[in-house]
């Protein structure tokens, strides 16, 4: 049903060729307009249901213009209150909304550790409302206002503003993988698209991946460990197989995925599997259609966005 919330739906841009961090870029030149009832409710909402949490400002992509092997994110300001207004209001209506989308400047970096793995973490209620029960990267966040002094503080000169694509993906990382040095990250960021899901996320992520010279083992040794799973790259349309269902492929340490009270079974954030099909398309390509295969047969709708031009507009992926 279109429109309707949440539904299992994904639009997903992939690059032509992985793009290097420096070719990257966000800017602040575009005005965003919140509908008043969004407004409202979000205030209310917020004031209910947040007290004591920070509304940071945050920018809110609109346009990705692709030029020269190149991507420039064009965005506008808001608070995080509104975007998460949007996601419950969409949930108490049981269907999304075309006016006032907020996309955030969400980034999710996939680290891939030396013995090639990846690490899946269950979001939980301590550190947001959004997602809850789903798995995606550790590294996946919001660019936002309130992260800038923290990253001065610990990581001086790191992230030159909300609108660093080089600095806040690394500080994204840093905070997941607390054992990680910045001394680690000297690799090349490779950004490799965006997406927008509407079986949970509504707001959109721009994708990437980064090689890391530790093991994820050597990760694995805090409290956050208990809510994260480590699995063989090679083993990727595996996890992908096994969404959804409550018995769920096992890590590489027997640990089996605890399902999500939503659907009942093992979840990914939609957005996630959005940069998972572009990871696998750019990094085992040969895999790429049958994990497109494996989605659909597992009930997503999965739209590949063709640019108009140089252009895409993204509250045109409804």
């Amino acid at each position: 049903m279109p429109n309707s919330f949440p539904r299992k739906e994904i639009y997903v841009y992939t690059t032509e060729k992985p793009l290097d961090e420096k070719s990257v870029f966000a800017m602040n030149d575009k005005d965003l307009v919140i509908p008043d009832y969004l407004e409202d409710y979000s205030k209310k909402k917020w004031e209910s249901d947040n007290k004591g949490w920070t509304s940071s400002v945050i920018p809110s992509a609109l346009e990705v213009e692709l030029v020269d092997n190149s991507m420039t994110i064009h965005c506008g300001l808001t608070e995080y209150k509104y975007l998460l207004g949007m996601v419950k209001l969409a949930d108490e209506k049981k269907r999304s909304d075309d006016n006032g989308v907020i996309h955030g400047l969400s980034i999710e970096t996939i680290p891939i550790f030396s013995d090639d793995t990846i690490i899946l973490e269950r979001r939980n209620s301590s550190s947001t409302q959004h997602g809850v029960g789903f798995y995606d990267f550790p590294t996946a966040s919001q660019n936002a206002e309130m992260y800038l002094k923290k990253a001065e503080t610990k990581y001086p000169g790191l992230v030159k503003s909300m609108f660093d694509m080089s600095g806040f993906p690394r500080f994204h990382i840093l905070k997941s993988f607390e054992q990680i040095k910045p001394e680690s990250l000297e690799t090349s960021i490779k950004y490799i698209g965006f997406s927008r899901g509407f079986e949970v996320s509504l707001d959109s992520q721009f994708n990437s991946y980064i090689f890391l010279p530790l093991e994820s083992g050597e990760v694995m040794t805090d409290n956050k460990a208990e809510n994260r799973l480590v699995y063989r790259r090679s083993r990727l349309l595996d996890v992908l197989d096994s969404i959804n269902r409550e018995t769920a492929l096992r890590d590489i340490n027997g640990i089996r995925p605890v399902p999500c009270l939503q659907t009942g079974g093992f979840s990914i954030i939609d957005d996630c599997l959005g940069n998972i099909l572009s990871f696998i398309y750019h990094t085992d390509n040969s895999n790429y259609s049958d994990a497109i295969t494996i989605l659909k047969e597992s009930g997503y709708t999965i739209n590949e966005v063709k640019p108009k031009g140089n252009l895409v507009k993204l509250d045109d992926l409804v």
